[in-house]
């Protein structure tokens, strides 16, 4: 029996099991295949869509859009801007060199198993002149797209992808999306990427150690900028809205190109939004001397705007060389109203346990999980002596704090795992790089309850290894792979309460910890230092007000 004469349903269904490169190659076999397997093929692999900056793409995006099989499919659209970025100094001499090194190495491996020289060999330089010229022309092409090209192309797209209510960015290392077997997310672009830089050499150049995160910052403040834009333009409305990668390493404040009014424009369009990732960076390097609060207090102002219908929220705060203000957070804490919140992440905040407590409060009765992720306590100590910045002549926690002052600090946690010990709701919570004033804490957990587990052999500080596909293909996933404890009330047998108090601390050794804390900037322990912290206009003196209610969460 011929396969054309299968009902489409059936023949769908079949095609399910199929691999994309199966699917398509049966597809084009003949136009009634094609015809009958459009739809089901739609669904499944234009349902999620992602952007590589490049004209192609942004081509392709058009083509989807302009098809009435394929737009309708369309729920979500991701910009990727991180094209090469972490490497885009690089000139031809430094490119050339990992390349040329490469091929040494081959040479003497061919010379050592006895196998003929290739043809090929000696046109290296050649080869390697061609990669870097062909790598030149996309950054410059990726770069005019991501400074001006993509707000058109998207304000012309949204209209007709009506069903797209997810929109934002997401962050992947380009090597991996380069890898063959790939086959996370439809990514529009990466076959034009991968036919220009088909070749072993630029794994060379492409590694992770380039994908940095205060790299990805710029592009990630200027992709932002031009998906607002598009939104206000096309006044399409969005459930679902990711200003940051799933990585959480944050949007550069001063690459945000928006003004106020635009800020005011996108509300409206804001009224159905259940999801919400916002991660703000706002200092990389120390030439970062300008801050934009007005647009800072925008996108604050957006948080507290739909937090009432928020039922997922991703937020960071933070600027990775001095602590922020405790202020921006207690104003935040002090208006934000949630009535539907059943999942939260916190990362790279900076706050006091009263603030803590004030912004979990109208989420405790839906909030079933929780993750905190580079989190730094800021509650001033008072009468604790100030042990300055850490150096590698003072490097450890017993020759920089008193043992009164560590005590302080573990009360100071262990106040703020009370309050999510009592949340009526919390099923779910994911702890990780806890610490103070940007000294991080190791949690030891005697129950070992990795994955809710509670009777498994005790162990220290139990780390669960990171897979890096499952980072990138899925956030949640991605999230709690990273994280070193958790709790799960489905799998564990005992109490949130009796896993979370039973949770033992000890100060990490600032040598040996692996993550940067928010809240670096080695200010004063006591109550005068933390007041010192709050910024100021030029010309204005602090508000009293605000100074009395940084006095209240003294210890």
């Amino acid at each position: 029996m011929s396969i054309t004469i299968l009902p489409p349903e059936i023949l769908s269904h079949i095609c399910e099991y199929l691999e994309p490169q199966e699917w398509g190659a049966l597809r084009i076999t003949c136009h009634q295949i094609h015809s009958s397997t459009l739809e089901a093929y739609a669904t499944r692999y234009f349902k999620n869509l992602s952007l590589l900056l490049t004209r192609e793409s942004l081509d392709n995006l058009e083509d989807i859009a302009e098809s009435e099989t394929l737009r309708g499919s369309v729920r979500e659209i991701r910009i990727i801007p991180n094209l090469f970025e972490g490497w885009p100094e690089k000139n031809k001499e430094s490119f050339k060199s990992p390349g040329l090194s490469l091929r040494k190495q081959r040479r003497m491996l061919r010379m050592m198993r006895g196998e003929r020289e290739e043809s090929t060999s000696n046109n290296a330089e050649a080869e390697l002149d061609a990669l870097f010229t062909s790598y030149q022309a996309t950054l410059e092409e990726h770069r005019a797209i991501l400074d001006s090209e993509l707000a058109p192309v998207l304000e012309k797209c949204l209209p007709r992808l009506e069903n797209a209510t997810t929109v934002g960015l997401r962050c992947y290392p380009i090597e991996f999306l380069l890898e063959a077997n790939y086959r996370s997310f439809r990514c529009l672009g990466l076959r034009e990427l991968k036919n220009q830089f088909n070749n072993d050499d630029m794994s060379v150049h492409l590694t992770f150690t380039s994908f940095k995160r205060n790299m990805l910052s710029i592009p990630l403040g200027l992709a932002f900028s031009q998906v607002v834009k598009a939104i206000i333009k096309s006044s399409h409305k969005a459930r679902a809205l990711h200003t940051c990668g799933n990585l959480a390493c944050g949007m550069k404040l001063g690459s945000v190109n928006l003004s106020v009014s635009q800020y005011q424009l996108l509300l409206p369009l804001l009224t159905d939004l259940t999801t919400l990732h916002m991660c703000i960076r706002v200092k990389d390097n120390e030439n970062d001397t300008a801050f934009d609060e007005d647009a800072f207090k925008c996108l604050l102002s957006m948080l507290v705007t739909v937090a009432p219908k928020l039922k997922i929220l991703t937020f960071a705060q933070w600027s990775p060389l001095e602590e922020l203000s405790p202020l921006y957070f207690q104003d935040l804490s002090q208006n934000i109203r949630f009535s539907q919140l059943e999942e939260l992440h916190l990362h790279s905040i900076e706050l006091t346990v009263g603030n803590l407590k004030r912004f979990l409060r109208t989420a405790a009765p839906t909030l079933r999980r929780l993750s905190m992720k580079n989190v730094s306590l800021t509650d001033a100590i008072i009468g604790a002596r100030d042990p300055g910045p850490l150096t590698e002549e003072r490097s450890s926690w017993g020759s920089s704090l008193s043992l009164e002052v560590i005590n302080k600090i573990q009360e100071l946690w262990k106040r703020s795992f009370e309050l999510l010990a009592d949340s009526p709701k919390l099923q779910f919570v994911q702890l990780s790089s806890l610490g103070y004033r940007g000294r991080e804490i190791i949690l030891q957990d005697d129950l070992y309850m990795e994955r809710g587990q509670p009777d498994a052999q005790p162990y220290s500080n139990a780390r669960r290894s990171i897979n890096w596909p499952e980072i990138y293909s899925d956030p949640t996933r991605g999230q709690s792979s990273l994280i070193d404890f958790c709790f799960d009330a489905e799998r564990a047998n005992i109490s949130l309460k009796r896993w979370i108090m039973q949770l033992q601390m000890e100060m990490c050794n600032p040598g040996l910890a692996n993550t940067q804390l928010p809240g670096t900037s080695g200010l004063n322990f006591n109550q005068d230092g933390v007041a010192r912290s709050i910024t100021n206009h030029q010309g204005e003196e602090p508000d009293p007000r605000r100074l009395a209610e940084m006095g209240a969460l003294v210890v």
